[in-house]
């Protein structure tokens, strides 16, 4: 692509978006970074006035969506006045099962711009067990209490979700647009990924409690989470424990050619990282 004009990424401080800004600047694009904790460029979502310094200018942008609902339809807007031409917008899979209509509302108003978008929409991400999520529990209690029960998911790790943003950003005719769903190569029940970390790791890791949806919010209330996001995370749940996010996305591969990292390569990397 051509590289007179800079590349946006939001949230060049998370987790996929500081391994997409460095892909893409060892490539030699020119990337902009912005976060809420950037000097250079500041931006939250939540301060519509910060939106336009980082916007104009680019030709391309990573996007990362908060963690509450915005005015999507005006951030579009912005893009398309700035001539931004095209976008990649990290949502959710299965967007509509949150419930909390941001991942949907987002997808929406991208595909009803001009700028042209693609949506990858990830499983869980595998790192929740060791860095994320899950793993605050597992730390300071040594079981992981949720209302999955036998429920199974492909979990994927991060690191190829910004590979396959990173690899699409700087293709000369970006593809595909529309929802690319991205997933790890085999689903594992919750207790199995918890056995597959101990064995990686050769420690114990925990162990698996399945609870009622009652007892989890209750839980997850009085550890001070807000309402709205464990409700969200409550559908999620209930979701795994159905089965629906019992199935594997060849998203990674279509995008790379080479499939996704497996569970074990994930935890083992975090282990030697560590160790």
């Amino acid at each position: 692509m051509a590289q007179s004009r800079e590349i946006l990424v939001l949230g060049s401080t998370g987790q996929t978006g500081r391994i997409v800004a460095d892909s893409l600047e060892r490539e030699r694009h020119t990337v902009r970074r912005a976060s809420r904790s950037s000097a250079s460029t500041p931006f939250d979502w939540f301060s519509p006035d910060t939106w336009r310094q980082a916007v104009e200018g680019v030709s391309r942008v990573y996007v990362v969506l908060p963690e509450r609902l915005v005015d999507f339809e005006a951030f579009v807007d912005l893009l398309e006045t700035c001539g931004v031409e095209y976008a990649v917008v990290l949502t959710a899979r299965n967007p509509s099962v949150s419930g909390d209509a941001i991942a949907v509302g987002a997808e929406f108003a991208f595909a009803q711009s001009v700028v042209k978008s693609t949506f990858l929409q990830p499983s869980w991400f595998a790192q929740n067990f060791t860095t994320g999520m899950f793993a605050g529990q597992l730390q300071a209690t040594g079981t992981l209490r949720l209302p999955t029960g036998t429920g199974s998911e492909p979990f994927i790790d991060y690191r190829d979700i910004a590979d396959v943003a990173s690899s699409i950003l700087a293709m000369d005719d970006p593809s595909p647009s529309g929802p690319l769903p991205l997933s790890g190569p085999k689903s594992y029940a919750f207790e199995e990924a918890l056995r597959v970390l101990a064995d990686v790791t050769g420690t114990g890791a925990g162990k698996f409690e399945p609870i009622s949806v009652d007892e989890w919010q209750a839980e997850a209330t009085r550890a001070g989470i807000p309402e709205t996001f464990v409700k969200s995370l409550s559908n999620l749940f209930v979701a795994i424990s159905k089965g629906r996010d019992d199935y594997i996305s060849n998203g990674v591969y279509e995008v790379l050619g080479r499939e996704p990292r497996s569970l074990p390569d994930t935890f083992r990397d975090h282990s030697n990282a560590t160790s």
